[in-house]
């Protein structure tokens, strides 16, 4: 059984990474508590046992060896990284506690690219300047796991873990003396988009003419934001959680690179059996005026465009949880539901079934993966789209962060408002779903409007 160790409770899950971050690979999965309105567990972790890291067709796996914390390369594989993953998981101690969600796993992040592999049914080779690696997972014997429903918290276990981890671990959770370490300010310069306002413009005919053409219903088209920076991204994301509470909100340390994600969006949520995955296809501004506010939000939900978007991608998770749902298990539980968060609103489904029982979670994963609200409709014919007229590979961008416990469970989101922090320059990227009735400047503000809080807050970290 994992070992559980009661510990103090904070509202703001903050106190606990201040004392684990600057560990080697920490991660922290956060609800966006006490900030955000929706979200329960805050998982944190470091020091992982094993990482997988995915370059196109090779997987490179590091062990950690010894009290130094560094790692080895072991390793180099070409076998499907989900594969090697998932055997991984299995050779963990399998017990598990219904208390928490996470007992020990595998945490990080699966890339945008990674799913072309899954989709095209092959291998795909990189044509694009890749910053960031396709997959990046750590297999971590130990996290603090945090309750906000009935405020309580933990260290939770495997039994596999390393005494001299824990002892680490617990002695920074409990000398109240020790220092944490300083945040340096992040300094921004030379903020800029990628493409100018003209050239989406054009980019968005060219997919108009594919949309006339009967070659997609939906295509999902980004446009990437980046700049040089200096100073520690951790301080960039202590503001943003507080601008743009968010439940599926990560910090990842990884190395040099670091991730910060706000993400609203659930891609994929497995419990023993039950599976539930949660697409947003539609979005507004909030308004500072709250009669406005509740009209825009009014005008939102009887969108017929939006809902159109909407049922386009519910049918597509529908599809690809079909292939390892239980046949008529599959249901919609909510349409169009009204999801509001500091700067938008947005239109969310619920969709949930039940996995069958030769079929692992991960396998799930890789039949839905990337997420349908982040590609459009077919998924295949649109990621194809996506990679001839987006000029930059979108990494971590729409891809999945989140874990996969020791049993199994997984949860994840969609790796939207998201920025990436490469050790010299950060990148960011706002999207969205382009359909026959789309208006082209309407779709370039939508871009605009859900990241205008994370361009801002860099912007007032510029140096220019």
């Amino acid at each position: 059984m994992p070992h559980l160790s009661p510990i103090d409770y904070h509202a703001d899950s903050a106190y606990w990474f201040a004392r684990l971050r600057d560990l080697p690979y920490a991660c922290w999965l956060d609800s966006g508590k006490p900030a955000s309105t929706y979200g329960r567990y805050d998982i944190i972790s470091a020091l992982p046992q094993t990482r997988f890291v995915t370059w196109g067709n090779k997987t490179e796996i590091y062990h950690r060896n010894g009290l130094d914390f560094n790692d080895d390369l072991i390793t180099v594989s070409q076998d499907d990284p989900l594969v090697l993953l998932q055997e991984a998981i299995s050779q963990l101690s399998q017990e598990i506690t219904s208390e928490l969600p996470f007992a020990g796993g595998a945490m990080g992040y699966f890339g945008y690219n990674l799913g072309r592999r899954y989709v095209s049914k092959k291998t795909v080779p990189h044509t694009k300047t890749a910053r960031f690696a396709d997959m990046q997972m750590g297999i971590y014997h130990w996290a603090i796991v945090q309750d906000h429903l009935y405020k309580k918290a933990w260290v939770v276990s495997l039994p596999e873990c390393a005494p001299q981890v824990l002892t680490e671990i617990h002695k920074r959770i409990l000398d109240t003396t020790l220092p944490t370490e300083p945040i340096e300010p992040l300094l921004v310069h030379n903020l800029h988009a990628t493409i100018t306002r003209d050239q989406y413009l054009k980019q968005f005919e060219r997919i108009y003419d594919y949309l006339l053409a009967g070659d997609c219903y939906q295509v999902n088209f980004a446009q990437r934001f980046c700049a040089d920076y200096s100073g520690d991204p951790y301080s960039a994301y202590q503001k943003l959680r507080t601008l743009m509470a968010s439940p599926f909100s990560a910090y990842l340390k990884l190395g040099k690179q670091a991730i910060m994600s706000l993400s609203p969006e659930r891609f994929l949520r497995v419990q023993g059996r039950k599976v539930i995955t949660q697409p947003i296809k539609g979005t507004s501004p909030r308004q500072t005026d709250p009669l406005q506010d509740k009209q825009q939000a009014i005008s939102l939900q009887k969108s017929e465009k939006n809902q159109a978007e909407n049922v386009m991608i519910v049918d597509l998770l529908r599809n690809d949880l079909g292939q390892h749902c239980i046949p008529g298990s599959i249901r919609v539980d909510t349409l169009f539901g009204l999801q509001s968060f500091p700067n938008v609103h947005h239109l969310v489904s619920d969709i949930s079934g039940t996995l069958q029982n030769n079929s692992h979670s991960l396998d799930l994963l890789r039949s839905c993966f990337p997420g349908g609200s982040i590609t459009g409709a077919p998924k295949r014919r649109a990621m194809e789209i996506i990679d001839e007229l987006e000029s930059d590979n979108r990494g971590v961008y729409c891809g999945s962060i989140g874990y996969i416990s020791n049993s199994g469970n997984i949860d994840t989101n969609i790796a939207i408002r998201t920025v990436s922090c490469d050790g010299e320059q950060l990148h960011c990227w706002g999207g969205g779903g382009i359909v026959i009735d789309s208006e082209a400047k309407a779709e370039y503000d939508e871009s605009l409007n859900k990241i205008n809080t994370i361009l801002q807050a860099l912007k007032d970290s510029t140096t220019d």
